[in-house]
């Protein structure tokens, strides 16, 4: 290169490279303005997950094609990395060649690099034709998107062009490690040494030229997931949808309604969501027109974030009003249809950048954190919402309070008396922890298994089962009260706590050490929520504890039960709890069941609708998640659906008086499972 090249390569090198560190220190810097959050345990769980998730592409082959294709593009860029590098050495140091320099590992490099830039080249094909001919609900087609494939393409064409050229010009000693650049050169063979040498300074240059604006472009478009992503995977949450994490009820704010109520690590999720809509096919209020689509609810926090300057940030400084989180309700009328372009009410529209029929929407079912492969968290952030609107406002829907009362007075959200919580068991000569201490198990009833006429049928069953087995149970009769896993999703923490630290020395006061329940929303907060508390148990539901009975030989289904059926997974259960086994388990050893599955079955189940408090709340917009998701079951031709959860079995069968289907059943797999014992 001749001084004048090198001297204009340093300008243009410093010149990237200096609004680059600027940029990404802005970035920095609103982070740090975010409260803080321990995201440094457990180093060696997270490195594992940035190896399976972020590397090894776990959640993104769910996808097959897309995940295929986001391979070949995700591992070339990583292996031109090193080729980047090598260039812009080059450009500094003119002397320098990385294939020559490196010996053994840059011939094997070489060869590397050859043949990755040619797949990323066929995964950019497939990406395109995708978006293109395919075109995914899901997916916008956004200019940005267009430019990064558009910006990627060109790294690859031009590092193979100047290959191509170089081999070409020199024929170098390492040119059979290089394919690609043999290939290219054979193509280039008409070229004279002058046009092998002009096109291989032009790659060069426009190479490092689409790198150095690549660089700086990334951090404004939706693909800063490039630099970020790697790191919100390592701080992920562990934990994701079992446990949130306890409120001081001793601050001075509540949950989230200014910037400076984020944490910074959620704040780094504004900042990594690819827009991908993966959180978007099986979000139940997505799909069934509620104004929460969990893409559109991160990209208007990323929003809100850029526009709110960094001077007003600070976690003790007051925030001007148009700086608020929380509107107003989506304007009347407003529906969503998936097959729109866009949502129709927009941020002029709502009195606030997030309105509150969004936030009261969110069923916590989980499907959006299960579905993203980059480990962005959404319910947090929606019920941060709701405890400021619950706890600072009292401004939370009607229907709520009916529940919260009930739960603060009764011990139960159906505001029925205490005193009749044990009346289920009548006749069934089922002991209390207090006449039975040695007990191994306490069968945590719950309120719907103790109050609502489905549940107590699945209780009774469980304890029909239980006793077949010969385990030794008891249940702590009229000392149980809720759980309030119902009010803690609804915002009111503070009634969550209370009622935990009650129940908790209930439990110790017993000397509980296993429990079993049949409900899932008790089995994740006694499991995975009590131990932020103090209180560590051993937790199972009922199907997993069957389940186990039956194949120890303890339990034998041998009356013939003749049912078509399909199964629901419940998301507490299932998706969250990672069960999804033991309920067919005990199907398949029923003899005469019949089971067809839906097509959304197991993890990636659809919510029933009664999820994060939602089962005491009417819905006002769009179709009811309940028909939703009856309308799967109704694919199978069923004529029984099966669940394991007391909120989904009411929810399934409301659905199905509702639309008229009053010939479907709707029962339990504990119930199946005690009707196929022995007479």
């Amino acid at each position: 290169m001749k001084a004048l090249e090198i001297v204009l390569f340093w300008i243009m090198t410093l010149a990237a490279g200096g609004f680059f560190v600027w940029t990404i220190r802005q970035r920095l810097a609103t982070l740090k303005a975010g409260l803080p959050d321990n995201r440094f345990d457990q180093p060696w769980v997270r490195l594992k997950g940035v190896f399976t998730l972020a590397l090894l592409q776990k959640r993104m082959v769910r996808d097959k094609y897309a995940g295929f294709y986001h391979i070949l593009i995700f591992w070339g860029f990583c292996v031109l990395a090193l080729r980047s590098v090598g260039l812009v050495v080059e450009g500094l140091f003119p002397a320098f060649h990385m294939t020559e320099v490196l010996g053994a590992f840059g011939l094997g490099y070489q060869y590397t690099k050859d043949i990755f830039e040619v797949l990323v080249l066929v995964g950019l094909g497939l990406a395109a034709f995708r978006r293109l001919a395919a075109k995914p609900w899901r997916l916008e087609n956004s200019w940005d998107a267009w430019a990064t494939l558009s910006l990627i393409g060109g790294l690859m064409i031009t590092d193979l062009l100047a290959d191509g050229a170089f081999v070409a010009l020199h024929k170098p000693e390492w040119a059979p490690w290089s394919p690609a650049g043999v290939a290219v050169a054979g193509w280039l063979g008409g070229l004279s040494e002058t046009g092998l040498t002009v096109l291989y300074k032009a790659m060069w240059w426009l190479h490092l030229a689409i790198l150095y604006f690549f660089a700086n472009f990334l951090p404004y478009s939706k693909h800063f997931h490039v630099f970020t992503s790697l790191f919100n995977i390592y701080f992920r949450d562990l934990e994701p949808q079992k446990n949130l994490k306890p409120m001081d009820l001793e601050a001075e704010h509540f949950g989230i309604n200014r910037i400076q109520d984020f944490t910074w690590k959620q704040m780094l999720d504004f900042y990594t969501c690819v827009e991908c809509g993966r959180c978007l096919e099986n979000c139940p209020t997505t799909l069934t027109g509620k104004p929460l689509r969990p893409k559109d609810f991160g990209n208007d926090l990323r929003d809100y974030l850029k526009a709110t300057p960094l001077d007003q940030m600070g976690q003790d400084k007051p925030v001007p009003e148009n700086r608020l989180l929380i509107g107003g309700p989506v304007p009347e009328g407003s529906v969503w249809k998936r097959d729109e372009e866009h949502a129709p009410w927009s941020k002029a529209q709502l009195e606030g950048w997030i309105s509150q029929d969004t936030i009261w929407a969110c069923t916590s079912c989980g499907y959006c954190e299960w579905a993203c492969p980059l480990q962005i968290s959404f319910v947090d952030k929606i019920i941060g919402m709701r405890r400021y609107l619950t706890l600072e406002e009292s401004n939370f829907p009607a229907e709520a309070q009916v529940a919260f009362k009930g739960m603060e007075r009764q011990g139960n959200p159906w505001n029925l008396p205490q005193a009749d919580r044990a009346k289920w068991a009548d006749g069934l000569h089922v002991p209390t922890i207090a006449e039975n201490p040695e007990a191994e198990y306490l069968f945590w009833v719950g309120c719907a298994g103790s109050y609502d006429a489905a549940g107590q049928k699945v209780s009774q069953a469980l304890v029909k089962l239980l006793k077949a087995a010969d385990v030794s149970f008891a249940i702590l009769g009229t000392e149980e009260s809720c759980t309030c896993e119902s009010a803690r999703r609804l915002g009111n923490e503070y009634l969550f706590q209370t009622a935990t630290e009650a129940n908790i020395e209930t439990l110790k006061g017993h000397g509980v050490k296993k429990v079993i329940t049949n409900c899932p929303h008790c089995l994740n907060t006694l499991k995975n929520e009590y131990p932020s508390f103090g209180g560590d148990f051993e937790v199972v539901h009922g199907t997993e504890l069957v389940a186990r009975l039956i194949a120890d030989g303890k339990l034998k289904m041998e009356q013939t039960v003749d049912v078509d059926l399909t199964y629901h997974d419940p998301c507490y259960l299932s998706r969250i709890n990672g069960q999804v086994e033991a309920p067919r388990a005990i199907l398949d050893a029923i003899p005469g069941v019949k089971l067809t599955e839906m097509e959304k079955h197991g993890e990636a189940t659809l919510c029933c609708g009664a999820g994060g408090g939602r089962f005491w709340l009417e819905e006002h917009l769009g179709k009811r998640v309940n028909h939703e998701r009856f309308e799967q079951a109704m694919e199978t031709k069923a004529t029984t659906i099966a669940v394991g959860c007391p909120f989904c079995n009411v929810m399934l069968n409301n659905a199905a008086g509702e639309t008229n289907h009053e010939g479907v059943a709707t029962t339990d797999v504990l119930e199946l499972a005690a009707k196929a014992l022995k007479a």
